[in-house]
This record gives structure tokens, sequence and C-alpha cells, in this order.
């Protein structure tokens, strides 16, 4: 900046020069103007006149200080020229036969420009040089006569003298006011644009980082990597003393450290409860990120240990389709309370990380999806298995067994043979219906043909000679759904109405169906003896087994949702609702 400085400080000076060379010329052409119009001497060749000599030394002179003023080393002579004029001025003057007050103000422009260039104590000197040639020169041109120096002569002189000095002086003065507010200015509006290019080289260097940030957490699929990769990046991202994320529990106002950096002993996984009125409470369900000045005041904050030596937190919802899935919250320990620049560079990062975080779960939902959808049709290729085993090939062998025994008969009791093969055509069609009856479970052609309803129907028929009764209460009319909902809604009411007579021992099981709005609702009721629901989910990894619990997973497939209540001795109810339309 110094060098700048400087640099600008000698164009200005060169700039000057050339400047004063220009005036120096006009200065010439009014002393020529001058000699024409009052004394008019001759100062073309032949010359006869002292006059004549000095104007073209003077133009010799000039002509000198021009080439000088081209040259890169002018700074060093330029300064001095002033002298020179004088020096020509007074000898002009003197030898011009014209009074010196004529003279007078020609003095004065070298004097300003010497001043110009100096100190007020070196233009206070110049001043006083220039009013000693003039003086002189006054003395020489009256030829030290007394009688010529009146006191008019005398007080003008000595005014032109004073004046002289005294416009030097001020010159200088205000010269060097002027150069010390135009250098302030200068480093003013250095200082801003050194300001302006500091900020956005660290704006820039902060949007490299969040981009980085963005690709780092984009490409992790693990949800607890990025959680550690959020908590870790925000807490670089502004320096700050320690960074946490909060999830829910899943237990009303509850939240839990879900990971965390920077964090004391014992803060890792703890629980706090928040108020909904509270700091927590109203940013998390507000979704405003905001900067707390002291996170001690609130109670959720005070009871995690590492918020409790913070002077300042940014507390930043996980938001994301209008839903708040978290809270990251980032705090240091110096005087200074984050800035809103700096939160809005945490709320960056929250924006990438949530996504983040969504796509992590939605792969680690895919994946659990697939790994029960696996087990599911391997478990399903089992209860096929044991389906085919227990019931048609068991049929099968005992035809194939009765066959060989008719056989026989026709040789040794042939009497017997139509009692046997009457037998025969019983078991044959039982196996028939049997096939059938399996065949209906994995896929009813008539959910394809003729809908829902009638296949219901259909399935309850099978049951008319059980001690279970299947009864169909319907409210819908004429309605159809599409292949996919109609098939997922029957074989949720088929698993629901097979565990019920399995496990619930129930005398009946209602099959209702009702339409609501936009919505299809298909309720299975019985009146067994039902089960601790609780208890079931909690056990549900270790099970190992879908049952009940798959309803849910296939309601959602479809873009539905499923309850299932139950109670030991008040039987189960699975309530499974699905949009009619796509």
């Amino acid at each position: 900046m110094a060098v700048s400085t400087m640099q600008s400080s000698r164009a200005l000076t060169g700039n000057g020069d050339r400047f004063y060379t220009f005036v120096r010329w006009v200065v010439l052409g009014l002393l020529l103007v001058l000699n024409l119009r009052l004394t008019q001497h001759q100062v073309l060749p032949p010359m006869a006149s002292r006059f004549a000599l000095a104007w073209w030394g003077y133009v010799l002179f000039a002509v000198l200080m021009t080439g000088i003023s081209l040259l890169p080393s002018a700074n060093v002579i330029m300064p001095w020229a002033f002298v020179g004029d004088l020096v020509f001025l007074a000898l002009i003057g003197l030898y011009s036969g014209e009074p010196p007050w004529l003279i007078y103000p020609l003095f004065v422009l070298p004097t300003l420009w010497a001043a110009l260039r100096r100190d007020p104590r070196g233009a206070l000197l110049c001043g006083l040089l220039s009013a000693g040639l003039f003086v002189g020169m006054a003395l020489a041109a009256y030829r030290f006569d007394a009688n010529q120096l009146s006191e008019e002569v005398i007080f003008g002189s000595v005014l032109n003298v004073l004046t002289l000095v005294f416009v030097a002086w001020v010159t200088s003065v205000l010269a060097a006011r002027w150069s010390e507010t135009n250098r302030s200015q200068v480093l003013q509006a250095q200082q801003h644009v050194d300001a302006a290019r500091s900020d956005a080289e660290a704006y820039r260097d902060r949007m490299r980082g969040l981009y980085e940030v963005a690709m780092r957490l984009g490409t992790t699929m693990n949800f607890a990597s990025v959680l550690d990769a959020m908590v870790h990046e925000a807490q670089q991202l502004v320096k700050g003393s320690a960074s946490l994320v909060l999830l829910p529990t899943g237990q009303p106002d509850e939240l839990y450290v879900a990971a965390g950096r920077g964090l004391m002993s014992g803060d890792l996984n703890r629980r706090v409860t928040i108020n909904p009125n509270g700091i927590l409470g109203t940013t998390f369900a507000s979704g405003t990120p905001r900067v707390v000045d002291n996170p001690t005041l609130s109670p959720a904050m005070q009871a995690i240990q590492t918020l409790q030596t913070a002077s300042s937190a940014c507390c930043v919802p996980l938001s994301a389709r209008r839903r708040n899935y978290g809270l990251l919250i980032v705090t240091t320990t110096r005087s200074t309370p984050f800035s809103s620049e700096e939160l809005e560079m945490v709320t960056a990062l929250a924006n990438y990380a949530i996504i983040a975080m969504l796509n992590a779960q939605l792969v680690t939902e895919v994946s659990e999806e697939r790994a029960k959808l696996i087990d599911k049709e391997e478990q399903v290729r089992q209860q096929l298995a044991r389906d085919l085993h227990d019931g048609p090939a068991q049929s099968v062998a005992a035809i194939t067994m009765n066959i060989e025994f008719v056989k026989r008969l026709l040789e040794r009791d042939p009497a017997r043979v139509e009692q046997e093969l009457t037998k025969l055509g019983e078991l044959a069609r039982r196996t028939t219906y049997d096939i059938r009856t399996l065949l209906f479970e994995l896929r009813p052609l008539s959910l394809d043909s003729q809908g829902l309803l009638t296949t219901l129907r259909e399935y309850a028929d099978r049951f008319k000679d059980s001690p279970t009764k299947v009864l169909i209460e319907e409210q819908v009319g004429d309605i159809r759904l599409d292949n996919k909902r109609e098939s997922t809604v029957f074989n949720i009411i088929q698993e629901a109405t097979n565990n019920a007579m399995k496990h619930a021992k129930a005398q009946h099981i209602w099959i209702r169906l009702q339409r609501q709005g936009d919505e299809l609702m298909a309720t299975v009721q019985d009146d067994g003896k039902g089960f601790d629901l609780q208890s079931v989910r909690e056990n549900y990894n270790q099970r190992g087994s879908f049952g009940l619990l798959n309803i849910e997973e296939r309601a959602r497939m479809v873009g539905g949702s499923a309850e299932l209540t139950s109670a030991p001795g008040a039987g189960t109810t699975v309530r499974v609702i699905v949009p009619i339309e796509a």
C-alpha cells in the first residue's frame, strides 16, 4: 500500500512539473506581449537591448526545463527550477524600464509553485528568496535613488514583499493539509479495498468449504457417518468449541445427544426433556435457526454438561419437507457471540446434512426392506413347501397307494373295487379342492377379473364349514382399485384372517370394507383371546417373524397406513386405509 501511494505521489508530481512548464511558456508569451505593447523593445535579431538578451535567456531556460521535465530523473532538478524563473523575471523586470509592480504578479507564480513542493519552513525560505530578488530588482530599477522612493512606493514594496512571504507560507500549510487529507483518504480507500478483498476471499473460502462438505456428506450413505461428519464440519466451519446433534427419542418432548464433537464425558446419548415454550422447544417446533447468547438460561441446554461452559450457541433445526428431524447445536466459549453470518453458514451446512441424513436413512430402509423381502420370500417358499407336503403331496401319495390297492382287488376281490373307487374319487376331489385353495391363497384369479369384494366373498365361502365364522360387511358399492393395491389389501386381510384362525381361537371374524372420501378402509376384527401388542413390538427383532407387524410395512408400500389394536382377552382389530386413486 505504501509503494502504491508513493507511485501515485510521483505520478502527480510529474504531471505538475509538466503543467508548470506549460505555465512558464505562457509567462514568456505575456512578457513578449507586454514588451511589444508598452516598451517596444527589439527582441528579434539584431538584438540591441539587455531586455532582449534576458528574454531570450529565459526562452533557452524554458526549453532546457521542458526537456528535463520529460526525463525520469526530473524530480531531482525540477524543485529548484523556480530559482531560475525568479532570476530571469528579475532581469527582465530590471531591463524592461517598467515599474516593478507591473512585473510583480509574475513573481507570484514560481513562488507558489515552490511553496507547493515544500514544507512550511522551506516555503517560507522560498518566499524570502522571491521577496529578496523582487526588492533587489525594485531598488536597481529606481537606481537606488532615494528621491524616487516615495512613501507610496516604499509601502507598496513592503506590502508586496510581505505578500510573497505570507502567500508562500500559507500555500505550503494548506497544501500540506490537503495532501494529508488526500493521503488519509487514499489510505482509507485502500483499507476498504483490502477489507473488501479479504471479505471476498473469506467468502470464497467458506463457499469452497461448504461445497466440499456437501460433496463429502453427499457421498456418505451411512447414517452414523453422516452425523459424525456433520458435527465435525460444523465445529470447524465457525471455529466452535463443541458441536452436537439432538434427535427425538420417540417419547413426547424428549431428545437425546446422537453425536457430537468436544463433548464432556457422559453427554453422548444423554436424554433431555424440552419445554415446548422454551428455547429448544420453540426452535425445534418453528424450524427457525437462532443464536442463543447464554445457553445456561435454558434448563434443557443446562442439562447437557458441554453447554454449561458455552457463552454462545447456534441452534439450527434439521428440517425437511415441513418436518423437523432434530437440532444441530454449535457452541463457543469466546467473549463475542456468534454473528448472523456464522449462523447462516451453520444453517447452510445443516441443510446439506439433513439431505444426506435422509439419503442415508433411505438407503438403510431400502436395504432393510430388501432383506425383509428376501426373508419373506424364503418364508413363503418354506410355507408353500410345507403346505404342499402336508396337503396335496400326501393326498397324491394316498391316491397312488389306493390305485395299487385297487389293482390287487381286481384279482383277489372284484366285489370291493367299486367301493374303493368311490373312496378314491372322493380323495381325488378333496385333493383338487386343496390345490385350488392353495392357488387361491397365493393369487386368486378372480381378483383381476371381478375385483376385491367378489374375491373376499369367495374367500369367506371357503370357511363356511369351519368352526370360525367369517363374515363380510361392506359399504363400498362397485369400487375398484388398481391391481397392486387390491392385491395388497387382499393379502393383508388374508394374513390377518389366517392369524386369527391359527392363534386367536376366535368364534367370529368380521371383514368390513368402508369408503371414506378418497380412501378405502378395510377392517379385520375377531373375538379371540388377543395378545400384548407392545410386548410383540419390543421382541420383534428377536422373534425373526413378520406376522401381524408385516401388515404395516405392506400398507406403507402402497401409500396407505395400518393400525393394530389388541389386548389379552379383548380380541384383535386390524385396520388398513389406502387411497382409492394412485
